[in-house]
């Protein structure tokens, strides 16, 4: 059984935390419903045509670069905030 507390610091970093051996990955501690979504993707992957994986590959890329823009422009209306207020010394 895992702790509370490590669950807390496995979340922190991210849900995931890798076990290095003799200077090696050797294990990777994660959620199971992560993996589990890990395993059910790439087994969807497998059973993709080669046409239909660069269609998903396609689409992946254009969904991340639409979530890029957007971030970006989020981005830059804080800096524009951040350039608009006066800092008195």
């Amino acid at each position: 059984m895992i702790t509370k507390e490590l669950k807390e610091i496995l979340d922190a970093v991210g849900g995931r935390y890798i076990i290095v051996e003799n200077g090696k990955p050797a294990y990777i501690v994660m959620n199971f419903e992560e993996y589990k979504e890990a395993v059910m993707s790439r087994k969807e992957l497998r059973a993709l045509t080669e046409k239909e994986l660069v269609d998903k590959i396609n689409s992946d890329i254009s969904l991340w670069r639409e979530n890029k823009e957007k971030s970006e422009e989020a981005l830059l209306g804080e800096i524009e905030k951040l350039e608009d207020i006066e800092y008195i010394r």
